[in-house]
């Protein structure tokens, strides 16, 4: 029977390995199509790291509401805005998808929240609801598939 067990636990184990790699393989895929994608990507974005992207999953599975809609105000600080006129526009903030495939809730992108702005229709195929996570952790934009801005303060 012990056989048997550990038979099935190891091609358990591979599965998940299989299933790690090919998700690896994907996020790539999925990144070199951004950079090739999105007029001047090079110039104006980079990927985040590990450490960050762990630390943007968990803001935001800490979010008021979670991905099923946020809960603003349970939250310190938020206002609606537009984007013309916006002194925040210069700041600097990550991409984070709210919708869409598995491999696109593991892309994290930094970049100036103007080149953001101004590049909307590229990061609205990335995703519709897209979060704009300030770099200091601070607060961020949600933009939800009408172009509605809300402002966030996490502190």
């Amino acid at each position: 029977m012990t056989d048997r067990s550990e038979r099935q636990e190891r091609i358990a184990e591979l599965s998940e390995k299989y299933k790690a790699r090919a998700l690896e393989k994907e996020i790539s895929r999925v990144k070199a199509e951004m950079s090739a994608e999105i007029a001047g990507f090079a110039q104006k974005y980079v990927f985040a790291d590990r450490d960050t992207s762990e630390r943007l999953k968990k803001l935001i599975d800490e979010l008021p509401g979670g991905l099923d809609g946020f809960d603003f105000d349970k939250l310190p600080a938020h206002r609606v805005f537009s984007a013309k006129g916006v002194d925040t526009r210069e700041r600097t903030a990550y991409f984070c998808s709210l919708v869409g495939s598995e491999e696109i809730f593991e892309i994290f992108v930094k970049g100036r929240l103007s080149d953001f702005l101004d590049d909307y229709d590229d990061w609205y195929f990335y995703g519709a609801y897209m979060l704009l996570v300030y770099e200091d952790f601070g607060g961020f934009v949600y933009i939800d598939d009408n172009q509605n801005m809300t402002e966030a303060f996490l502190r």
